[in-house]
């Protein structure tokens, strides 16, 4: 399944998850455009990266907070690129909410913005006048947008996924299954990968990690590198026939 000289755009792509996305795609032969909000992590993000995999890289500044900035960045790699063949839709807001039922509007809208809005009006600005006659879009979002987020899991110094974040990826969810009605005609195939729990030992205590870990038939939560293939199913040719797929790579969560 050959990515090689593909032109793919990764939302978020200079730090967390997606950096390793973009790690991972060009070390398959991508070339990768990662964004970022911060002019620092563009100008810095490709010193980071093996001398042998910085020729493809070519960061670019995206803010997904106004239509205006995400239409002048589709100009501008439309202007240097001409065509891009993947788009991975990384980028979200997170906000930590400490109780759902308190929620103001304000905090509603600012998730929705970006998670909802956002990831749909680029994703059609960039099939729309990037991808010609064929593409994918993959969409990163949650195994908790299709289940209830357990909160024995939680003890009282954490707080449970948000029911705005969950939400937001359920809508991510719908508009990744619209999207690959409405763009098959186009033969651009639009699938999302709802990535489980991420071991991170900055951030997680032992009671969640042990919680979590009993409540995962694998007994164990994801490293941040097992979404890599996942991701390569949804780019790669080969698989031209798969699209409005929501691919669930939990670790067996979603069974029980």
């Amino acid at each position: 399944m050959s990515l090689k000289r593909k032109k793919i755009i990764v939302t978020a792509g200079c730090a967390g998850l997606g950096a390793v996305f973009t790690q991972y795609l060009l070390e398959q032969g991508a070339v990768v455009i990662p964004t970022s909000r911060s002019e620092k992590n563009v100008q810095s993000y490709r010193e980071q990266l093996e001398p042998a995999l910085q020729e493809n890289c070519f960061p670019e500044l995206l803010s997904l907070e106004t239509q205006e900035e995400m239409d002048l960045f589709v100009n501008r790699i439309k202007g240097k690129y001409e065509t891009v063949y993947g788009l991975v839709n990384c980028a979200v807001c997170r906000d930590t909410i400490y109780n759902a039922f308190e929620l103001e509007m304000s905090q509603w809208e600012k998730h929705y913005k970006i998670n909802v809005f956002a990831n749909t009006y680029l994703s059609a600005q960039v099939i729309e006048k990037l991808m010609i006659q064929e593409g994918a879009v993959v969409n990163i979002s949650s195994f908790y947008s299709v289940n209830i987020p357990d909160n024995r899991v939680y003890d009282k110094h954490m707080i449970p996924t948000s029911l705005v974040y969950a939400s937001s990826k359920a809508a991510m969810n719908y508009i990744t299954k619209y999207l690959a009605v409405h763009y098959a005609k186009n033969n651009v195939r639009v699938n999302a990968i709802l990535a489980g729990g991420i071991r991170d030992k900055d951030r997680q205590n032992d009671y969640f990690y042990d919680q979590y870990c009993m409540r995962t038939p694998m007994n164990r939560m994801a490293e941040i590198g097992e979404f890599n293939e996942a991701l390569r199913f949804c780019l790669a040719e080969e698989n031209k026939f798969c699209t409005g797929q929501l691919i669930s790579i939990d670790g067996g969560w979603g069974l029980y």
